[in-house]
């Protein structure tokens, strides 16, 4: 992966539950998502989802970790939130406590970006990054939802939730 291309950040939030957070964004042109006037947006296809959740699993799977279920009470968070992050253009965490909620659940965390086109650029960048990779690694999560959405300026943004 050329990183030259790429500039990503983390951001990892922890709370007395083990809840995470982390943040990537690809910004080639050294530009940042900014606060911009909603917008329609569109999902990505069920298949680059399904793709980035096949991705991440075979990452666990080369460190020793059992795959990730697929989990709707996850989707039901990854979902409106990666539809919100598309149309205001902010890279922002949702509240995870709520996802706390979820039938037998006592951990939560969340990956999310904006700017990868394809499930490898995305969760190859998660991987190489401290925050996501700890998420995506973690003995804590058994469970997920992810959700891709594109915005009108064409960025693609994506959540990844986990559940433990």
């Amino acid at each position: 992966m050329r990183f030259s291309l790429l500039v990503a950040a983390t951001l990892t939030a922890t709370l007395a539950l083990p809840v995470a957070g982390s943040v990537a964004h690809a910004a080639p042109d050294g530009d940042r998502p900014t606060e911009a006037r909603a917008g329609h947006v569109r999902p990505r296809s069920e298949a680059w989802e399904a793709r980035v959740v096949a991705l991440t699993n075979a990452r666990r799977k080369a460190h020793g970790r059992k795959p990730l279920e697929a989990a709707a009470c996850a989707d039901k968070f990854a979902e409106p939130w990666t539809r919100h992050l598309a149309r205001t253009r902010k890279l922002v965490h949702q509240d995870l406590g709520p996802m706390l909620k979820c039938p037998h659940t006592d951990a939560a965390g969340e990956n999310i970006a904006f700017g990868f086109e394809t499930p490898r650029a995305l969760v190859s960048a998660w991987m190489h990054s401290p925050g996501h990779r700890a998420n995506i690694l973690s003995r804590d999560f058994h469970r997920i939802g992810l959700s891709g959405w594109r915005a009108t300026n064409g960025q693609t943004y994506a959540t990844q939730d986990f559940l433990g």
